[in-house]
């Protein structure tokens, strides 16, 4: 087995699932995480306030929203991403509709962007990509503003079940970006479709057949889960040693079949015919995969699986507190939730928008995906049945991380 680290886009999906909560110097355990149901404020001693899709969360306001009827500023839009993460023609395009400038700056981890947040290293306007968890540092911070949505007609074109997410109900302060699901991605040309629909269409991962030409993706949370699923199991959030630790074994097991590579670089080794399969693997790698064929290779060799049981996710836009450019920030954030400036971004980005505008219809008839990768489209309805990843007590995180160390080990 080959085992590379962990590089930009595995802390952009996976990296404060690593972290152990903490504020300060006060490390949150089960007690404080069981208690931030319901409309919470923040804690006495500055606690994050996270949600669950059990006990979903009203973020507290600490100032008001920018007024409605406001002009536009001028000059330059602030915004702090991820690398790759928007369409350069996209970017282009709202320049140029509102005659101003936008810098991006980039952040290689959640963690590490909201250190350089709080001590002003970075000053945006906008922030791209974060996720549910890094929302409540970033409360607990008090460093967002909460939304005006007058500026932001286009929120009616949000997946509905994100119009109101458990982990900042009201959309207080943000509006989903794209959403992703996992499952497994495989070079059709090299596998039959209709293995994974014979039986239990996880035990492909597990085929001696594919013995050095497969990949595991490197994000402990999402590949446990996985061997948790072909067992039948299905709480992603668990905290049963038991059945940890048989995922865990499971895991060796496919590691001494398949010599897998580890790593998150299938979304351009399946392309390019390196690689027979993968799993889990996200949805929107498998799309991006389009970009990395070879100008020889039909695009329907590429071909994706999505199991019943599996976990979606998603991520969001938010607008700083101390924002020099508040209403432009809000344009943004409406001009990339419109249905056509949103198909050309994901175009290049090849994460899916979170609109219920753009539905697999739409992709396929306009041709920004394929007929074969139809079923790496998360519909609404699969958005909301897929499984969340939680932030977890630190020691049940630790159990987690134990079985990843032995699978990785080898």
């Amino acid at each position: 087995m080959t085992f590379s680290n962990p590089n930009r886009q595995i802390h952009r999906r996976d990296f404060l699932r690593n972290l152990v909560i903490t504020t300060g110097g006060v490390t949150l355990g089960a007690s404080f995480l069981a208690s931030c149901g319901g409309d919470s404020s923040t804690s006495s001693s500055g606690g994050l306030i996270i949600g669950t899709p059990d006990k979903p969360v009203k973020l507290p306001i600490t100032t008001d929203a920018i007024a409605d009827g406001l002009a536009e500023e001028t000059g330059t839009l602030e915004i702090l991403s991820w690398a790759d993460y928007q369409n350069p023609e996209s970017i282009a395009a709202f320049e140029s509709k509102f005659g101003v400038k936008v810098s991006i700056s980039i952040y290689d981890s959640e963690e590490a962007a909201i250190v350089k947040l709080r001590n002003g290293t970075f000053n945006p306007d906008l922030i791209l990509g974060m996720t549910d968890t890094a929302l409540a540092r970033l409360v607990a911070a008090d460093l967002l503003q909460p939304l005006n949505k007058s500026y932001i007609p286009n929120f009616g074109n949000v997946i509905t079940g994100l119009q109101n997410p458990y982990y900042d109900q009201e959309s207080r302060y943000t509006v989903p970006y794209v959403v992703y699901g996992n499952g497994i991605g495989y070079r059709r040309d090299r596998i039959d479709p209709e293995i994974f629909t014979s039986g239990n269409g996880y035990d492909v991962m597990w085929d001696a057949k594919y013995s050095g030409k497969a990949a595991v993706l490197d994000s402990y949370r999402d590949s446990i889960s996985m061997a948790m699923f072909r067992a039948g199991k299905n709480d992603v959030n668990t905290g049963d040693a038991d059945v940890l630790a048989q995922a865990g074994a499971d895991l060796i097991a496919l590691r001494e079949t398949l010599n897998p590579k580890v790593d998150i670089l299938s979304y351009q080794e399946i392309p390019a015919g390196n690689r027979d399969i993968a799993g889990p693997m996200w949805s929107g790698d498998i799309l991006s995969a389009l970009m990395y064929l070879p100008e020889d290779t039909p695009a329907d060799v590429l071909g994706f699986w999505y199991p019943e049981n599996t976990i979606t996710a998603n991520d969001f836009f938010c607008i700083t507190k101390k924002s020099k450019a508040p209403v432009l920030a809000h344009r943004f954030i409406d001009y990339m939730s419109d249905t056509d400036n949103a198909l050309v971004n994901f175009s290049y980005v090849g994460y899916q928008p979170a609109l219920e505008s753009i539905t697999a219809e739409t992709l396929l008839s306009t041709g920004a995906v394929i007929e074969s990768l139809v079923d790496a489209l998360i519909t609404p309805e699969r958005y909301a049945s897929g499984q969340r990843l939680i932030a977890l007590d630190p020691a049940v995180d630790q159990l987690w991380l134990d079985q990843w160390t032995a699978f990785t080990a080898g």
